[in-house]
């Protein structure tokens, strides 16, 4: 009789054992596959590689930069969807060349210290491309973090930035 207890126990044991480890190997899977995007800003002509940085959890980063032609301060919001970049919020001080006059459906328009602020834009860009300056010096923010583009690429190169999703 107790050899048949002691079988019991040990066949139990063995079990709770195996779901534990079974239970474990799964939560760790998932947290070794956890994927981090990092924004990537390249050369759009040769695709060398400028900036690399990972992407908050909200997949956000902004741009911004002094408009050539009205000379104020312009910031152009991004959103990582579907391993695409969304434009999804637009921040100006007053109407230039290739600054948005009208919004459109389901787009806001608000003023906040000065500036227009377009919010509930969802442009997919595919191709998203700036030109590194020799005057104006956009910056790429990222959080609370900053990077001087002119510090990144040779100034005239034109830029494109892409997301690399990375899983570890």
């Amino acid at each position: 009789m107790k050899t048949k207890i002691s079988k019991f126990y040990a066949a139990t044991t063995i079990l709770v054992v195996a779901v534990i480890f079974g239970m474990t190997f799964v939560s760790c899977k998932d947290a070794l596959t956890h994927p981090v995007q990092y924004l990537q800003m390249v050369n759009a002509d040769t695709n060398e590689i400028y900036f690399e940085e990972p992407l908050e959890e909200d997949g956000v980063f902004s741009v911004s930069y002094i408009h050539s032609v009205n000379k104020t301060n312009v910031e152009e919001y991004y959103r990582l969807e579907d391993d695409c970049i969304y434009l999804f919020k637009a921040r100006y001080r007053s109407f230039g060349a290739g600054v948005a006059t009208e919004i459109e459906p389901g787009q806001t328009l608000r003023y906040e210290d000065g500036y227009m602020v377009i919010e509930n834009i969802h442009n997919a860009l595919p191709d998203l491309i700036y030109k590194v300056g020799t005057v104006s010096d956009p910056l790429i923010h990222i959080g609370q973090q900053i990077w001087h583009m002119k510090e990144l690429a040779p100034s005239l190169t034109s830029v494109r930035f892409l997301v690399k999703t990375i899983y570890f």
